[in-house]
């Protein structure tokens, strides 16, 4: 497994697109905070925020980046392709299996890789925005140690979020060996929940709202108790998505 990430770790740094996507993850906080605006998707957010209600200053300006992040899984399509998407369209994943690694230890391997640069990408997110808002607003009366800890913790739940979104792309793209539907399906599935969430009613449809989760949790309109459902559907999601990513590579032809 290790070898497998090494050489994902080396592909990726050597492509432009993860350094634009990088980019991309600052400017977009830097917009954020400059024009002092923020995107919503999802089911569970209406009349959530008002940001004419609040003055803007630091830890504001940090909350409503998170508030806005669940835009980030659009920018993270292209790190999806390099690590993962290449691979099956173009089936050169059969070299690794065929090297005599399983086929669990190969989806695991994939699935760690993407959360690793998520993780890398939404830190710098967060830290474009926190630079940025500390130079237009200062640091007022804000405990520095405790917010930037805050502030990393909510980078690491951001990222794992995101993840249950790619580890479900990556089971799409397994099985269909198609990386056109699988990036589809990142980019239609919150307006899918939405649509289905207005039509049936159903309550138990926002525990597959992830983006709107990511909305939530930005503004603190979640509390712990309130998150463990949400976690329990989030790590089953990925266990039954790298579990059935296995077993239908187990069943393709090498």
């Amino acid at each position: 497994m290790i070898r497998l990430i090494k050489a994902d770790i080396y592909r990726l740094l050597r492509t432009k697109g993860f350094y634009i996507t990088m980019i991309l993850m600052m400017a977009y906080a830097a917009l954020i905070v400059l024009s002092q605006s923020v995107g919503s998707v999802g089911v569970n957010m209406e009349d959530k925020v008002d940001i004419g209600a609040v003055q803007w200053n630091l830890k504001m300006a940090v909350q409503y980046a998170s508030f806005s992040s669940a835009f980030l899984v659009y920018f993270l399509i292209g790190l999806f392709v390099i690590l993962f998407g290449y691979e099956f369209s173009q089936r050169t994943y059969k070299n690794s299996l065929t090297a005599g690694v399983s086929r669990m230890t190969f989806v695991l391997s994939k699935y760690l890789i993407q959360l690793l640069f998520f993780f890398v990408a939404t830190v710098l997110y967060y830290g474009g925005a926190v630079v940025i808002a500390s130079i237009k607003y200062g640091f007022g009366d804000t405990a520095l140690a405790p917010f930037l800890w805050d502030t990393l913790i909510m980078a690491i739940g951001v990222s794992l979020i995101i993840s249950v979104i790619f580890s479900l792309a990556s089971l799409i793209l397994v099985s269909s060996n198609s990386l056109v539907l699988a990036s589809v399906f990142v980019v239609v599935y919150p307006m899918a929940i939405q649509i289905f969430a207005l039509i049936t009613k159903f309550e138990g449809l926002k525990y597959l709202d992830f983006f709107g989760l990511v909305q939530q949790i930005g503004v603190g309109a979640l509390s712990v108790k309130e998150l463990f459902p949400y976690a329990a559907v989030s790590l089953a999601l990925i266990v039954l998505s790298l579990a059935g990513s296995a077993l239908i590579i187990r069943q393709k032809e090498l």
